[in-house]
This record gives structure tokens, sequence and C-alpha cells, in this order.
């Protein structure tokens, strides 16, 4: 039989359930292959042996492929169901296949992909191939039981989504705002830091450049006083007003003034956003006695982050596997004399390696344990710091399991401090992966900070 043929598949509408049910035994195996509108579908033996190939348009024809399934139950071969966790596409399906009572079981993108030249000896992927594909390894490879996510962890999720919505489009405004101050005011960043600060937005939003600041510096002055609630000394604000009048910077037009104006009353707004958010995910995380531990550790956004993508961290089986689900172990690729670097898999969310690049960066700040283990990695070295940091991130989640299920956070049992010199002043400042040096004990790490250390996260996804 050509391979056409193997792989041709017949309309879900077309189906004569009594054929394909002659050709199973005690049950069967539907593997499903997700797409946004055409799925395709293989209705195997439990050996995984393709007996039919379907196809249906979803969801017009979703229904119409939930009745073959309840057919085959009828008909006393009740399927099993494997798909991909490919997105959300698929979560429709996987519900109404769970609700009706049939198992849902999920096989690994990753081993699909492997297996493709392994059953036929062709290396392509299709539609058609890949059901064939799942509903072998459904008999072979691990899976895992479908169970969707808790309405708790749901609503976190969608917290931490509207979260990243605000300081995605808040990263991309500073970036605008940058390139207008060093075409028409880079002197304001001698004086303020545009980043870390805000009480140079009331002024901007009030006075939109150089210019309307110079017409009435007594008016900018009082704005500055007046946003920076006393923190400005009356030195940094005069120097604002002086830069203004005296900067290098091209005049700006009536437009370009405009567009400055609704820039910093866009990023005030976003800033407030962020805010509300912070503080319902703070507020989320005090409620929970096991995120309030985490977040002692990681602070409140990382927490929510981490369980909302993850779930329960202390369900995981052991630390490994959680360092696993983050994407965090380790992967090598040697032959022969050849021995080659490893690399961590990167196969869990990227967002939760994101934030949790960022605590360690924190850690490293805080703690001289910390840093001093991360000073003594041999990959500690310029330009290359990052690799140091990914090496405490993976001992930070590791830890993190542990914090989950009681334990209280200690870097000295974290760290190996046998070969450690604490005692020596110069474990005092740590050099970051972004080229600063910081002081290794700073205060703990708010909300806050964490939102404004764009320069720390630029490092993060890099």
């Amino acid at each position: 039989m050509s391979k056409k043929r193997i792989y041709s598949a017949v309309d879900v509408e077309r189906v004569d359930v009594a054929a394909v049910v002659g050709e199973l035994a005690d049950g069967c195996v539907v593997a499903v292959d997700v797409a946004k509108t055409k799925f395709v579908a293989a209705v195997a033996t439990r050996a995984g042996e393709v007996v039919r190939i379907v196809r249906f348009d979803h969801p017009r024809q979703t229904r119409t492929f939930l009745a073959l399934l309840d057919a085959l139950r009828a008909a006393g071969v009740t399927p099993v169901i494997v798909m991909e966790p490919t997105g959300t596409y698929g979560d429709v399906v996987a519900w109404q296949c769970r609700e009706r009572g049939f198992e849902v079981r999920m096989v690994a993108p990753k081993h699909t992909h492997d297996a493709s030249e392994f059953f036929d000896g062709v290396p392509s992927m299709h539609d058609a191939k890949a059901t064939v594909v799942l509903a072998r390894l459904a008999t072979v490879a691990r899976t895992w039981a479908w169970q969707p996510r808790s309405e708790e962890q749901r609503d976190l999720r969608a917290a931490v989504a509207r979260r990243r919505l605000y300081a995605e489009q808040l990263e991309g405004n500073y970036g605008k705002l940058e390139a207008l101050l060093a075409r028409h005011w880079p002197e304001l960043g001698e004086h303020v830091d545009v980043r870390e600060q805000r009480s140079w937005m009331a002024l901007l939003a009030q006075l939109p450049g150089p210019a309307a600041i110079t017409a009435a510096p007594a008016e900018a002055a009082k704005i500055l006083r007046r946003a920076g609630r006393g923190a400005l000394v009356q030195e940094r604000i005069q120097g604002v007003v002086d830069s203004a009048a005296q900067t290098l910077g091209l005049p700006m037009t009536a437009a370009e003034q405009h567009r400055l104006g609704e820039l910093v009353a866009d990023m005030r707004r976003l800033l407030t956003e962020l805010d509300r958010v912070d503080e319902q995910l703070r507020a989320r995380v005090q409620q929970d006695a096991t995120m309030n531990r985490l977040a002692r550790v990681i602070g409140a956004v990382t927490t929510a982050v981490l369980v909302s993508y993850l779930g329960e961290i202390g369900a995981y089986a052991c630390a490994g596997a959680l360092e696993k689900a983050c994407g965090l172990n380790l992967k090598e690729r040697s032959s022969g004399e050849h021995v080659g670097k490893l690399h961590i898999t990167k196969r869990g969310p990227g967002v939760v390696r994101h934030y949790l690049y960022l605590a360690a960066l924190r850690l490293l700040q805080r703690d001289p344990v910390a840093a001093a283990w991360y000073q003594a990695r041999g990959s500690y070295q310029a330009g290359a710091r990052s690799k140091a940091v990914i090496a405490v991130t993976r001992k930070l989640a590791r830890a993190l399991w542990h914090v989950a299920r009681g334990a209280e956070f200690d870097s000295r049992r974290l760290f190996d401090t046998r070969r450690l010199d604490l005692e020596s002043g110069a474990r005092e400042s740590v050099t970051t992966p972004c080229g600063t040096e910081k002081r290794a004990r700073r205060r703990p790490h708010t909300t806050a900070a964490d939102r404004r250390g764009h320069a720390q996260q630029q490092c993060a996804g890099s």
C-alpha cells in the first residue's frame, strides 16, 4: 500500500462506525492532531495500529466527532484520547472529551518530533502522519493525564497575563521616550533616572518639552517638588530646569511636544495599571500560606508567575522535577572524544525562567553567601557572567521546592560554603551580567523594584 494511501483521511461525517468497530478489539486509541480549525484524528487499536484517519473542521464538525467517540463507546470499544499540549487550540476538544467521561492523555511534542522518521523511515511530518505517530507513541512513550487548571490558577494566570501586557507596552514606551530625549533633551538623564523615578512624568505631562519648561521655570520647579513629595532636593530640581534652558537638543515642534505629552500620559496610565495588578497579585499571594512562603524568597510577582504556569510547586515529585518543569535541567551533546558543553533544555515556559533569572539577580544583590558562590564560579568572567547567574537560578528553583513544602530558605544550605571566603571584604559587591556593580547587601525585593528593573529584564531575555 502506498504511503499516500496509508495517510489518507476521510471526512468525519462519512465514517462507517460499524466497519471501524469491526477492526477493533476491546478498546481503542484516538490520536488527535490539534490545529486552529483543521483537526485530524486517527482511530487505532490499543497496540497503536491505525484503522481509520478522519478529519473534521473545528468547531463546525466537532460535535460530529464527539458523537463518533460516543458511538465507539456504545459499541464496546471505549476510546482513550491522545493529544499534544499545543497552546489553547486543543483545550475545547480535551474539555469536551473529559466531560463525556473519556480519558484524555498528553504526549510531549518533542517525542512526536523525534519520532517523525522512526515508524516509516521518512523524515517528514504532516497532520495525518502526526496522528499515526501519536497513536504509536501512546503505547510506548510516557504520557500523562490531562487536567484542566483550577479556577484559582486560571484567575492567577489571567492577572499575570494582564501584568505582562502592561509591562511590555510600558517597556516599548520607554524605548520611544529614550529616542525622543536623545534628540530633544539628552541632559535630562543626568539629573533623574527616567526608569527608576516618576516625578519627571508629572513635569512632562504638563510641560512637554524643554521649551515649555523654560517658558515657565517656576511652575516646573513647583510640579517637581509636588511630584517628588520631598524626595527631590532643590539642587536637583534646579538642575532639571536649567538643563531644559541650556539643552543641546533640537527644538521641538508643536506636534512633537504633543506627541511627547501623550506618550508620557500613556506611560503614567500603564504604571497605574501595573500598581493595581501588583496589589491584586500581592493580595492573592498573601491568602495562600505556601505562596506566602515563596514570596518571602522571590517576591509576590515571581511567585504568582510560577504558580500560574507550573501549578502547585510542592506537588512535584522532587526538586529535580520542578527544575525540569522550568526548563532549567541540563542537556549534553557528547560523542567519542568530543565532550559537548552543558546547556539548559529551555523546555518549560520561557516566562518562568525569565522571572526566576530576575529573582536570582536580586538574590545575588542581597545575599553575601549567594554572591560569594556566584563569584567563585568558573563561568564568572567578563562578558559571560550570565552562565553563572543561570547556575544560581537552577539552585534557586530547587530550593523553592523545599520552601513550598515547609522548609525555611537558608542560603548556607543552598550553597557549599566550605570553599567560600565569606569574610573577605571583596565579597561586599557583585558585578551583574549587565556590567554594573551593585552592593551585595541591599533592601529586600519589592514588586515595584521588580517592575522597574528593566535593565535586568533585558539581560534575562538575552
